[in-house]
């Protein structure tokens, strides 16, 4: 790859970010293996700012996100809004996982679409109290529809690099 390819490199970021964060399925515990592979998506951005900043101002807010999510807040109120913050968290994820293919040209709705359903059901049990199975097992397929986002991230990559 030349090293001045910017958007592959970008792209391959991505992709390598969003398989890493599919790979760790962790609904509610968020960690600094999430915090970092975010930070890695970002740098992605970055790449990416020239044409278009919405990914990076998405980077930006699940940054924020999952520091608050990383930090030592309990009790109180916390405990109702930690879990509507990691929803939302996981929504911006899917908001820029749209911005991303959109910016790579790859007209696949069809993967947002889809996992959009099961973090819709996960977010809904998790934030009701359903059955602890439904919203784990939700949250397992979302990871697992990440890593066709993956997929398509690394499609980019290569289709950027053959071009360049």
């Amino acid at each position: 790859m030349e090293k001045r390819n910017h958007m592959a490199l970008a792209y391959l970021l991505v992709g390598i970010s969003a398989a890493g964060r599919a790979l760790l399925a962790m609904p509610d515990n968020t960690q600094l293996q999430e915090l970092s592979l975010t930070v890695l998506a970002v740098v992605g951005y970055l790449l990416v700012a020239r044409r278009t900043v919405l990914p990076l101002v998405c980077g930006a807010v699940q940054i924020v996100l999952e520091l608050i999510l990383c930090g030592s807040q309990s009790g109180g109120v916390w405990v109702w809004l930690l879990p509507l913050l990691r929803s939302v968290d996981l929504w911006v994820l899917v908001l820029s996982a749209v911005l991303m293919l959109r910016q790579a040209g790859l007209p696949h709705r069809l993967m947002p679409g889809a996992a959009a359903v099961p973090l819709a059901v996960y977010t809904v049990t998790h934030q009701l109290g359903g059955p602890l199975a439904v919203s784990s097992g939700a949250f397992i397929l979302f990871s697992v529809l990440l890593l066709w986002y993956a997929v398509l991230m690394i499609r980019a990559y290569n289709a950027a690099r053959v071009k360049e």
